[in-house]
């Protein structure tokens, strides 16, 4: 039985094969940036805040040169994401500056509000593991830097963040500081589970969560 990512997947490459037979008066009425995002939308939705569940990531709000890079990193193969490719490998992609209008656009959108969180056990611990491993590069909030093209964390779905932990120790070691995969790399899985958690929830309006309280309300 196909996963969930497995049928945004099928999905997405169905709404590659109809995008060529849109209309040219349709196309032209669209902003460059949202005709370039038009793509992805299947995958990663219309206001670009990932996949219900969470398995896709939000894009809006992110580091815009961050996006530029991924989208690149995507394109060459130095990452790998099958639906990912085949949207980078397209002709439009050719062109550097359409990379930047993409990434301008996405950067430019308003986050998920809503991302999905874990269980809310443990966000102690997690904040502390976030506080060592992760503040240095994408900021005590969260919100990344877009000088040393450190995302924004900050939101990010749940289940994304806990497969990205995963990925950024193993698969893409060679795309994250190794002073980071080496962290990542010696955590336990419980260790992960918190710390996916604890930024899942970093982008709310409250102060950072500091509570080993289920309901993760912290004492402020």
């Amino acid at each position: 039985m196909l996963s969930r990512y497995q049928l945004l997947q099928a999905l997405f490459f169905q709404a590659v094969l109809i995008l060529p037979i849109v209309s040219v008066a349709q196309a032209a009425s669209m902003s460059d940036g949202s005709r370039l995002y038009a793509p992805c939308i299947v995958c990663h939705q219309p206001k670009a805040w990932g996949s219900p569940d969470g398995l896709i990531p939000n894009l809006a709000g992110q580091q815009k040169r961050y996006l530029a890079k991924q989208l690149a990193a995507f394109r060459s193969g130095a990452r790998i994401d099958s639906a990912m490719q085949v949207v980078t490998a397209h002709s439009t992609l050719n062109d550097e500056k359409n990379i930047v209008v993409l990434a301008d656009y996405l950067s430019d959108l308003d986050a998920n509000p809503r991302p999905v969180n874990g269980s809310g056990e443990h966000l102690r611990v997690g904040q502390e593991l976030y506080t060592r491993i992760c503040a240095a590069c994408h900021g005590a909030d969260g919100r990344g830097e877009q000088d040393n093209h450190a995302p924004r964390i900050a939101g990010q779905h749940y289940p994304y963040l806990r497969r990205q932990i995963e990925e950024a120790a193993d698969l893409h070691k060679d795309l994250a500081p190794p002073e980071m995969t080496s962290a990542l790399r010696g955590m336990r899985n419980q260790e992960k589970d918190r710390l996916a958690d604890y930024i899942s929830r970093l982008a709310k309006s409250e102060p950072l969560l500091d509570s080993d309280r289920r309901d993760g309300s912290g004492a402020h």
